[in-house]
């Protein structure tokens, strides 16, 4: 695996492409994080690699060399990694008890996919328009 810090994301899901898509560009350093779709076939075979109670887990999970950081911790490891004004907000939240952070993160998950759809159709026809 990379020496970089990998970030495995729901690469079907509109609302988390969209937060990869915001994110990319803001980072300190383009070369920090690995952005990796967990659809994907390097997604799969970093899934593998990972202990099986990680790998039933359908949700962000950041690694960070061998520890591996699911839920709103995986969201905060993001944050941190982010450029200023973003990565000052990553102590407010991390002082908040897990139970709460992922509390809040599982309600946002569980209407993601409702709420912010991936437009896979006009994907599609642009690339077919574009050839």
């Amino acid at each position: 695996m990379s020496e970089r810090n990998v970030v495995l994301y729901d690469g079907g899901c509109g609302f988390c492409r969209r937060i990869v898509d915001f994110t990319q560009p803001r980072m300190r350093s383009k070369s920090d994080l690995n952005f990796i779709s967990l659809l994907s076939e390097e997604g799969e075979k970093v899934l593998r690699t990972l202990p099986l109670q990680y790998q039933q887990v359908d949700s962000l999970i950041f690694l960070d060399g061998h520890k591996v950081f699911v839920f709103s911790s995986a969201a905060l490891k993001c944050l941190a990694n982010m450029k200023w004004p973003f990565a000052v907000w990553t102590p407010v939240f991390w002082v908040v008890p897990p139970s709460i952070r992922d509390f809040i993160y599982r309600q946002i998950a569980k209407s993601r996919n409702r709420l912010f759809r991936q437009p896979l159709e006009c994907q599609v026809e642009q690339t077919e328009q574009e050839i």
